[in-house]
């Protein structure tokens, strides 16, 4: 045993693992001396699990036996994240625990799905590819500035039918009164999962942290849930080991909600995890849920618990309407650009929310205030419109004009750091001529350019760009 690591450690936290691990202890506290797990999630709405992993044929992937996109990657962290792949959204890099808790449940193509306390990411877009593009998204963020990274990583993986809200669970409750067919809530938590990868976690814990993280879960998870149809499924999580967030808190949660039941999770997840601790008393099989601890699956620590609410009803209608009406230069702008990018059958609906014109899917539809909604249409440039990098990111394959590049073509790179590219017709694979496009690679959507003769001029947007080492 590493006296070294238990010195790093809040005693109290060692001596609660103590008693739960028992003879596990040792090997537990021996996992913190080594490497972090990392790992990636194909993301299928810009390619499939084959060409990101021919791409990636240089790094050694292993796959994950609870989720069909992901893979452990075990190498550095060095150079992935600059993958041109990882700039077109190809992959999401994930931690493998985290993506235990969306591959806990079912879901389906076409569900309805709420993400309480969504950022930065990972599982909305982990159930993004759950539900298909023929299902809805709402993903939640409280914090604004968390709000702000979840949908530049939502921008990134080109989701079309994700919206994004920026409010409390309880407004959520309100707007949204059975209104899913799955909710999820990752809840704020202690962290003591995480303690491997964040010191702050480690700095922060306390017993009385620990205390206020379970009273706050459980009102989170208390209005949420209102958020669920009959027969839907909730899905609660969280990176701590702590029993006062996670089982003990599920079973108070039963006794105030009978008409609850705890499913059993698939046999790949508990391949890879124990059962959940079982409480006294508690109107509900809580070894039905799992931990995962560093130890047993090589990822950090989670916490999954998979509830099914009782009867068997659809979805109620998402009340209200946060569409405005367009003024006639909008339109104007809107059509125009439309017309130039796509062909009349591949053009998205368009919408105006806040003052923000949104390209959106016919079944997208939302209550109160969204941070964002569907994929942003375009910026004002003199008096025309220019494509979003949004929509770039979500349509980009069906616009008329693509440029396709290699992933090791010096161009990409060039691209990248925001330069203008020469262009010859042998990239073109839409139409060729003069005007608005995509570049791609891989067939993925990177990000907007318009050609002008033999140049492609940037639009790849600012804040994205990698400088020039």
């Amino acid at each position: 045993m590493s006296t070294t690591v238990e010195n790093k450690l809040p005693t109290a936290f060692c001596e609660r693992m103590k008693a739960l691990l028992g003879d596990d202890y040792p090997a537990f506290i021996a996992s913190y001396e080594r490497p972090m797990q990392r790992g990636l999630r194909v993301n299928p709405y810009k390619a499939d699990v084959e060409t990101v992993v021919s791409a990636l044929s240089d790094l050694p992937l292993r796959p994950i036996p609870y989720e069909k996109n992901g893979f452990y990657l075990d190498c550095a962290e060095v150079g992935t994240g600059n993958h041109p792949l990882h700039h077109a959204g190809a992959f999401y890099l994930q931690e493998p625990a985290a993506m235990l808790p969306v591959a806990s449940a079912v879901i389906e193509q076409g569900d309805f799905v709420l993400d309480v306390c969504a950022a930065p990411g990972g599982k909305s877009t982990q159930l993004a590819a759950a539900i298909g593009r023929g299902g809805l998204l709402v993903c939640n963020e409280f914090v604004p500035s968390r709000a702000k990274i979840l949908l530049s990583n939502i921008e990134r993986l080109g989701i079309p039918n994700a919206v994004v809200t920026n409010t409390d669970a309880a407004h959520l409750r309100a707007w949204y009164e059975g209104c899913f067919d799955c909710v999820v809530v990752d809840a704020p938590c202690s962290g003591e999962g995480m303690f491997r990868k964040n010191e702050d976690a480690i700095r922060e814990w306390s017993e009385e942290n620990v205390a206020m993280c379970a009273a706050r879960s459980y009102e989170i998870l208390s209005d949420a849930a209102h958020c669920l149809r009959p027969g839907g499924t909730l899905i609660y999580s969280t990176c701590t080991f702590a029993p006062e967030e996670n089982e003990w808190l599920i079973a108070r949660f039963l006794a105030a909600e009978p008409g609850y039941s705890v499913e059993a999770l698939p046999q790949a997840v508990r391949a890879m995890t124990v059962p959940g601790l079982a409480v006294d008393g508690c109107a509900g099989d809580l070894t039905r849920s799992a931990r995962c601890y560093p130890h047993i699956t090589g990822g950090e620590g989670q916490f999954v618990c998979v509830l099914r609410k009782a009867g068997d009803a659809p979805r109620a209608p998402i009340g209200g309407s946060a569409f405005e009406k367009m003024t006639k230069d909008e339109l104007s702008a809107v059509r125009t650009l439309m017309q130039d990018l796509f062909k009349p059958d591949d053009a998205p609906q368009a919408v105006r929310h806040r003052g923000m014109l949104y390209a959106v899917p016919p079944q997208l539809a939302v209550s109160g205030t969204c941070f964002s909604l569907g994929v942003r249409i375009g910026e004002q440039k003199g008096t025309r419109l220019a494509p979003h990098h949004q929509l770039c990111s979500a349509y980009g394959t069906h616009m008329k004009r693509r440029w396709e590049f290699a992933p090791d073509d010096p161009r990409i790179l060039r691209y990248l750091h925001g330069e203008t590219v020469d262009i010859t017709d042998d990239e073109c694979t839409g139409e060729t001529g003069d005007g608005f496009g995509c570049v791609t690679v891989c067939g993925c959507a990177l990000g907007g350019g318009k050609r002008v003769g033999n140049t492609l001029k940037n639009h790849y947007p600012k804040g994205l760009r990698i400088p020039n080492l």
